[in-house]
C-alpha cells in the first residue's frame, strides 16, 4: 500500500507541472494519462528495444530509460496476488527515496515555472 502511495506522488508531481504547462485541464489530463500509460506500459522495455538499434538512436533511448521514473518498481501487485515473499524494509525504504527524489524534482520543476508566470490576468 505504501508503494502505490509513492507511485501516486511522482503522478500527483507530474500533474501539477503539467497544470501549469498546458492551458486547459483536459490536454493536461490527456497528456499526463499517455505519459504514465506510456512509462507503466512500455518504459521497462525501453532497454531491450534499444538493444536492437543502431548507435545514435541506442544511446538516445538508453538516455530516456534512465531520466523516466521507473514506476514499475512500486507495483508489487503479482508478489500479493501470487503469495511470493514481500519486499524488506530496507527495499520499501530505497524505493521510497525514489520517489522523493522524482516528486522533489517535479515540484521543483512546478515551483519554478510557476514563478515565472504572471498572477493577474
Amino acid at each position: 500500500l505504501w508503494l502505490q502511495w509513492m507511485m501516486l506522488a511522482i503522478v500527483i508531481a507530474l500533474a501539477l507541472l503539467g497544470s501549469l504547462i498546458f492551458a486547459a485541464p483536459s490536454s493536461n489530463t490527456t497528456i499526463c494519462f499517455v505519459v504514465v500509460a506510456g512509462i507503466l506500459l512500455l518504459g521497462g522495455h525501453l532497454n531491450a528495444i534499444a538493444l536492437q538499434q543502431t548507435e545514435p538512436l541506442t544511446s538516445l533511448i538508453y538516455a530516456v530509460y534512465f531520466i523516466i521514473p521507473q514506476l514499475e518498481i512500486f507495483d508489487v501487485r503479482d508478489l500479493v496476488i501470487h503469495d511470493q515473499q514481500l519486499l524488506g524494509w530496507l527495499d520499501c525504504l530505497g524505493a521510497s527515496l525514489y520517489a522523493a527524489v522524482y516528486t522533489g524534482f517535479f515540484l521543483l520543476a512546478a515551483w519554478l515555472v510557476f514563478r515565472r508566470k504572471p498572477l493577474s490576468a
